[in-house]
Formats: structure tokens, C-alpha cells, sequence
């Protein structure tokens, strides 16, 4: 939400920081084996995502770091713009087991969850989070790029006016002469 001058405001600190810790946590958890509790449903759907060209352990391995990535971006509210596809890649990806394997995510589709299944649905929580946190720093950019285009326009319109440009242009044609 835009403050008084029209600037986005900064994003939750306790929401970014705690986004931050959990999406570390849960990256670096799956660096080492068996010890993340969506290990196994996590390597079967990005091998199914694949059509099964990367195997479950190059999956977890390229899962946990871009999980990292994302942690770290959170806690240190630097690459926000950058890593937002990431994220937003990350989040609906993590939503895809319950299509792709709907008898281990539900004792009844789509009524009861199994605890697999819960641990997915609480992912709109972290959609919902990371939303918050980075699209004011995507938004915010792309308005400061809009902006700067904006005066590298006016200025060069400037200078045609004043006939700056026009050096420039005999330059080039002499070259190609």
C-alpha cells in the first residue's frame, strides 16, 4: 500500500523475517537426506514435472538451493525483484502433488486432506507472505525503470530540439561512407 508520497511501503519486517527463516529452514532441511518431512512428495513431483529427466536426489538438491535462495532474499530483503518469479514458481509448483497424487495428499479428494495434503494447503499462507514482501519491491522497481526510461526520453527529445543530435547523425553517415 502506497504511503502519503506515493512510494510502496516497506514490507512487514516480522512478516519478511519470519517468511525468511521458514523458507531457509525448510530449503536446508533438504540438503541433507531424510531429514525433510516433503522429501519424498517434493522429488516425485518435480521428477513428474520434468517427465522424469531429473532423478528425486538432482531435484531435492536444485529444490533446496533455489529454497535458500528465496530464505536468504527474505532475511536480507535483497534480490527481492529477481527471486519474485522464483518464488512465485516455487509456490504454485508446490500446489501441484495434489493433482498429481491425489491418493497421497487426500483420504477423500478434495474434502480431507491428509497431513501431506495440510502441509500444501498451508502453502497459501505462504503465497499470501511472500506476495506481501516482494511485490512492493517488484512494483517499486519497475516504476523507478518506467521513470528513468521516461527521462532518457525527455532528454533525448531535448536534444534533438536543440539540434545536439545532429553531430551524432553526421557521424554515422560519415562512417558508413
Amino acid at each position: 500500500m502506497p504511503n502519503e508520497l506515493g512510494k510502496p511501503a516497506p514490507a512487514p519486517t516480522f512478516l519478511r523475517l519470519s517468511a525468511g527463516t521458514v523458507y531457509f529452514y525448510f530449503g536446508f532441511l533438504k540438503f541433507f537426506p531424510d531429514l525433510s518431512p516433503g522429501e519424498f512428495l517434493a522429488g516425485q513431483t518435480i521428477m513428474r514435472l520434468t517427465n522424469y529427466w531429473v532423478d528425486a536426489k538432482t531435484a531435492l538438491f536444485l529444490l533446496a538451493i533455489m529454497e535458500c535462495a528465496i530464505g536468504l532474499s527474505f532475511l536480507f530483503n535483497v534480490f527481492l525483484r529477481f527471486l519474485f518469479t522464483f518464488f512465485l514458481f516455487h509456490q504454485f509448483s508446490t500446489f501441484l502433488p495434489l493433482f498429481f497424487f491425489p491418493e497421497i495428499t487426500f483420504k477423500i479428494a478434495p474434502f480431507a486432506p491428509t497431513m501431506e495434503g495440510q502441509y500444501i494447503f498451508k502453502n497459501l499462507i505462504s503465497l499470501s507472505a511472500g506476495w506481501t514482501v516482494m511485490f512492493p519491491a517488484v512494483k517499486a522497481s519497475s516504476r523507478q525503470a518506467r521513470a528513468e526510461k521516461a527521462e532518457r526520453k525527455a532528454l533525448a527529445s531535448k536534444k534533438l530540439e536543440h539540434g545536439d543530435a545532429a553531430p551524432v547523425a553526421n557521424q554515422a553517415h560519415t562512417a558508413n561512407a
